[in-house]
């Protein structure tokens, strides 16, 4: 009789254990984090797009969408401040942090990576009980290799050739999905990160997914842009204080360009709406899986971006060979896209105007949220909210510190109280945020004031409160405002982060344009150009000047020119030097080109140069290709013509 009592007192303390398990895991909901790689802001149909994204939109039916919501330049750093709470460089690599996988593991969550990590070391280091994907920043989604070798692990195990008729949106949605009903049988809540590849570059995607798309851009990147912002108007998304910014001369006039190129473009947009589009049908199949398992109810589920749509990318003699459905292939998009992924903001991907740091952010959670399905919200919101939002859902708190080690406080705040309270301030939640990548992209918002930076030139200051798409620069007109914000942020660089001094240099006094950090990767030593790159109305009769930091040599240059080409005829050269040994700039570090004819008003001009075909510092440089390494400028109008005429006479 004593054994069957203890036994049944074991048996029933189990009962009662499991039974507490189940009740912890009915109690706390479950957590779905879906982030797609370089998503512009208005490419889902939620936010205006004419890309197909059923199931992100009953998302967006079923829960809300956030018009506020800012992320970081780059995926890298995003990714860190999700993980840390942090911003990129006050983490330091995770020295100063603790990723919060850690904390809601031991809050008794079941936590899963699911696609790209792009953080050091491996998730499992970092509190994750799963990780199947890839550790580093892209991949071939048809053969899931990163460069010529294989990029998918499970675990710890070493990346292994993925099978036959493996995609990585539909492979990383199955194990995701897997690990959802292991932490279901276990009887544990779950944090479900599902980190797709999507729609990065290359751009792959099954071919019936692309094809569906041909025809539908030959309107343009400009008309198309206008027909996005007439739509986010009309769905309250943004107001009349939002003026669609212009770009620079790094997109080329759709107008202008000859038909063949106008069809080879609306097949580089059709591969990326295709990639999307093949995205948001694996998120359909994850929702569905909710829905059958009787989960859903419970679970909130986030869809967001991790930067802005992409800029440039790819190699303007090899755009026609990229096949977006066939394994190796390297198809990318152009600058005029990305200007269509960002409205109505301007630039994009690796920069801290909003084109570049801002995203969709959805979340539903039927029972929370039924009441609030399909609303919209403005506050402002960072990407470190996630980190405490997520510790609140799980019970958990912030340490001071991690076994002895300092960890800084968190930079975001919570955002549950805005899911109950759609009336809080707009600054309810964040405030300030402060953005540094690299010399590319420096800004700081806080309050109405917004400054912003790219490649290290002066700062621009905006009113987002009245002009939230960043349409009219007042640092001239409020040198007092630029000070203050300029004094913050660098106080915030030296105080609080561990940056490297170059991040934090002092800004420069003239502007290179969108591009110039690009160059400066094939042109190691390259200091900046005049007209600049990306520059607006360039005289007709200009120079082309270089500036390096290192000397300038030509040894072995011989028949590797560099080529200045309209934008409406890529065929013909309409000015080119081959300096060769012996030129009078060889040993300086400035070369000038004065011999250029005069050029076409309103007209986009774009240089070509073969790899080597100047050497600095001893070294040969790579090439322009007006892919991913462009120099383009745009001449001014007829009356800037006649007025610079004038002003001569």
């Amino acid at each position: 009789m004593k054994i069957n009592l203890f036994c049944f007192s074991i048996v029933l303390s189990l009962l009662v254990c499991l039974g507490a398990l189940q009740s912890v895991a009915a109690e706390r909901p479950n957590i779905v984090l879906i982030v797609a790689d370089d998503v512009g802001y208005s490419d889902i149909g939620c936010y205006g797009g004419e890309i197909e994204t059923p199931n992100l939109d009953r998302l967006a039916a079923e829960g809300i969408r956030f018009s506020e919501f800012h992320v970081n330049p780059m995926c890298v750093v995003t990714r860190t401040s999700l993980l840390s709470g942090h911003t990129h460089s006050q983490s330091d690599n995770y020295r100063r942090s603790l990723p919060f996988p850690r904390l809601i593991r031991e809050a008794g969550y079941a936590t899963s990576i699911s696609g790209k990590w792009h953080q050091p070391g491996n998730p499992l280091d970092s509190g994750f009980d799963s990780f199947y994907g890839f550790l580093n920043g892209a991949i071939d989604s048809w053969t899931g290799f990163e460069g010529r070798k294989p990029a998918i692990q499970t675990g710890r195990q070493p990346p292994q050739p993925v099978p036959p008729g493996w995609y990585s949106s539909d492979a990383f949605t199955d194990d995701a999905i897997e690990q959802i009903a292991a932490a279901k049988n276990e009887g544990k809540p779950f944090f479900t990160y599902l980190a797709f590849n999507a729609p990065h570059s290359p751009l792959h995607a099954p071919r019936e997914n692309v094809e569906k798309y041909y025809g539908r851009y030959m309107a343009g990147w400009e008309s198309l842009r206008n027909e996005r912002f007439k739509r986010m108007k009309a769905m309250g998304l943004i107001d009349d204080r939002y003026v669609m910014s212009q770009p620079d001369a790094e997109v080329r006039r759709w107008d202008e360009l000859p038909a063949s190129i106008q069809q080879q473009e609306s097949r580089r947009m059709a591969a990326y709406a295709g990639m999307l589009d093949r995205l948001d049908w694996n998120v359909g199949r994850l929702l569905t899986y909710l829905d059958e398992q009787h989960l859903a109810e419970n679970t909130i589920v986030i869809f967001m971006a991790d930067n802005g749509g992409a800029y440039s990318n790819g190699d303007i003699r090899t755009y026609d060979q990229q096949v977006p459905w066939q394994a190796g292939s390297n198809p990318f998009v152009s600058n005029g896209w990305g200007y269509l992924k960002n409205t109505p903001f301007r630039w994009y991907k690796s920069c801290a105007q909003e084109g570049g740091v801002s995203v969709p952010m959805i979340v539903r959670w039927p029972s929370k949220l039924a009441d609030q399905a399909g609303s919209l919200r403005g506050q402002r919101l960072h990407v470190t909210d996630l980190y405490p939002t997520f510790l609140e859902l799980a019970n958990s708190s912030y340490p001071n510190g991690d076994d002895g080690r300092s960890i800084e406080p968190l930079y975001g705040n919570s955002f549950l109280p805005l899911l109950s309270d759609p009336s809080l301030d707009h600054l309810a939640i964040h405030d300030e945020i402060f953005w540094c990548f690299n010399q590319t992209g420096k800004g700081l918002v806080k309050g109405d004031w917004k400054i912003s930076s790219i490649s290290d030139g002066p700062w621009r200051l905006y009113n987002v409160k009245d002009d939230p798409a960043e349409s009219n620069d007042l640092a001239s007109a409020q040198p007092d405002v630029v000070t203050r914000m300029s004094s913050h942020w660098y106080k915030f660089a030296v105080d609080r982060t561990a940056m490297d001094q170059s991040w934090r240099a002092p800004l420069k006094p003239y502007q290179e344009g969108w591009g110039f950090h690009r160059i400066r990767m094939v042109m190691p030593g390259f200091v900046r150009a005049v007209p600049a790159s990306s520059a607006m109305s360039v005289d007709v009769d200009t120079d082309l000047t270089f500036y390096f930091s290192k000397p300038i040599g030509f040894a072995n240059s011989t028949g590797k020119s560099i080529r200045l080409y309209e934008a409406s005829d890529v065929a013909t050269v309409v000015w080119q030097a081959d300096p060769e040994s012996g030129h009078p700039a060889e040993g300086t570090m400035q070369i000038t080109f004065n011999d250029l004819p005069k050029l076409k008003p309103d007209t986009t001009y774009f240089a070509l140069a073969d790899a080597g075909w100047i050497k600095i510092g001893g070294k040969p440089v790579g090439p322009l290709n007006d892919g991913a390494y462009w120099y383009r400028f745009r001449t001014g109008s007829d009356e800037h013509v006649r007025r610079a005429d004038d002003s001569n006479r």
